[in-house]
């Protein structure tokens, strides 16, 4: 684990791959969070088997009084109790891999879940129980109530974590949790500002996309978009851009700042996927198809761009020693 960093912004990990597993993984955890984040989101009391059997990793980002827990484990989590004084906070859950039931949250009427591809917001009044599959992926956001309140006290959201306002929320959290150590009081303000703003999209189904705090998260959300489709046929930035439900122009305005164009983008990456299954071991690829695969016009425009790129033709490229 990480040494602490400031008390308004930091990461801290904790992998069981590294902690061991069980309590070994789970105490310096709790330790942690309650150090940091306690007082404003108590935890609740996990089980015995979650405390003694967990198998897998989580990380935290806390940005002043909002923080981001992922989850990746190879065993159920349950909670064995939890608290019973009055929360006001906001919880949002985005399902990743597995299943998270949620038992009788506040105002849903029955329980929730979240499986992966699926969030679920909702005001936290009271706590509520849950558990997993065994199998299990998930990001857990922490907000305060007074910014989120009006938005889900009464009536949670629940939707597809494939919804344009999900993907340029959740690809600005991927920044955030690769730069959150890194981050001064200015940016991470700003970070949290913008992570706010986005979870108000996500229960409006709706965010600015004119908001220039939100282009590098819009930028990320397409790349990732694009880095999912490499080998389709049908992928432009027109493509993304109707993906996102943003025009071209804005699309193309988010990526104005970067060293690339988005297009440049996609014909980077394409190469890259390229070289990587040319040069793998017992590859029997040939130019042509890799040309046709990653979608250039023919073989020889694919290897004039490939050359620019790595100084060299594929086929030099492939017998380079590994």
């Amino acid at each position: 684990m990480s040494s602490r960093p400031s008390a308004e912004v930091g990461a801290f990990t904790i992998d069981a791959d590294s902690t061991g597993t069980g309590r070994g993984t789970w105490e310096p955890f709790i330790d942690t969070w309650n150090d940091r984040m306690g007082d404003l989101y108590p935890l609740p009391e996990w089980s015995a088997s979650t405390l003694d059997g967990f198998q897998g990793s989580m990380r935290s980002v806390t940005l002043q009084d909002t923080a981001i827990n992922e989850t990746w484990g190879s065993s159920p989590v349950s909670t064995q109790a939890v608290a019973t004084h009055e929360h006001d906070h906001v919880k949002l859950y985005v399902g990743l891999r597995g299943v998270t039931t949620l038992r009788d949250p506040h105002d849903q009427g029955g329980d929730a879940y979240v499986s992966a591809g699926t969030y679920f917001m909702h005001h936290v009044v009271t706590g509520n129980h849950f558990h997993t599959t065994p199998e299990i992926g998930k990001r857990v956001f922490f907000f305060p109530g007074d910014a989120l309140r009006s938005l889900v006290a009464g009536k949670p959201r629940a939707g597809r974590a494939t919804s344009p306002a999900a993907q340029v929320l959740m690809a600005h959290t991927t920044m955030v949790q690769r730069t959150a150590s890194d981050l001064g009081p200015a940016a991470a303000h700003a970070s949290r500002n913008a992570l706010l703003e986005l979870a108000k999209g996500l229960a409006l189904d709706h965010f600015d996309d004119h908001e220039p705090t939100f282009t590098p998260a819009l930028a990320q959300a397409a790349k990732d978009l694009a880095d999912a489709r490499l080998t389709d046929a049908e992928l432009s930035p027109a493509a993304i851009a109707a993906h996102l439900h943003v025009s071209v122009r804005t699309l193309q305005r988010a990526f104005a700042s970067l060293d690339e164009s988005f297009s440049a983008y996609i014909r980077r990456r394409r190469l890259e996927e390229a070289a990587t299954a040319l040069t793998a071991p017992g590859s029997q690829l040939s130019v042509s198809e890799a040309a046709a695969r990653w979608h250039f016009t023919d073989s020889s425009h694919f290897i004039r761009a490939f050359k620019k790129q790595y100084r060299a033709t594929p086929a030099q490229f492939a017998r380079r020693p590994a």
